[in-house]
């Protein structure tokens, strides 16, 4: 049933009444008046159990499929989260190790230029510092 049949339903059961009350008023009228306000009552506890009945039948699919849905979701959810953190703790692990194979090589950069300027101001100093100084002092 879609939502529109409780409504659909419930404006049946307040028509009748005014059906009812629109007939002609007579003799004959007045017994038929009676019978048909007792169809009507009949016909309007009837539709308001079947109102009911279909809204309690709504009300436990509703809370079915929401349950249901949601558990499905909830549980996709909680599978992704935990694959989405493993792979974000792989990440940072990759990330850290760059990072220090990184950092080691510009160590070894920079100490090698450094051990290189040393020995190629010593070799400079020894080559020709000392004739220089020499002329000098002459």
């Amino acid at each position: 049933m879609s939502k529109r049949t409780p409504l659909l339903l419930l404006l049946a059961a307040f028509a009748l009444p005014l059906s009812v009350q629109a007939q002609p008023a007579g003799p004959a009228g007045e017994e038929a008046q009676v019978s048909d306000e007792q169809q009507a009552a009949q016909d309007l506890g009837t539709l308001q159990a079947e109102l009911a009945r279909v809204e309690a039948e709504r009300q436990r699919l509703a809370d079915e499929l929401a349950r249901d849905g949601n558990s499905d979701q909830l549980e996709q959810l909680r599978a992704q989260n935990i694959i989405l953190r493993d792979r974000l703790a792989a990440q940072e692990e990759l990330n850290d190790t760059q990072r220090a194979d990184e950092q080691r090589k510009w160590f070894m950069v920079g100490g090698s230029t450094v051990a290189l300027s040393l020995l190629a101001g010593w070799l400079l100093a020894q080559l020709g510092g000392r004739r220089k100084r020499n002329m000098w002092l002459n």
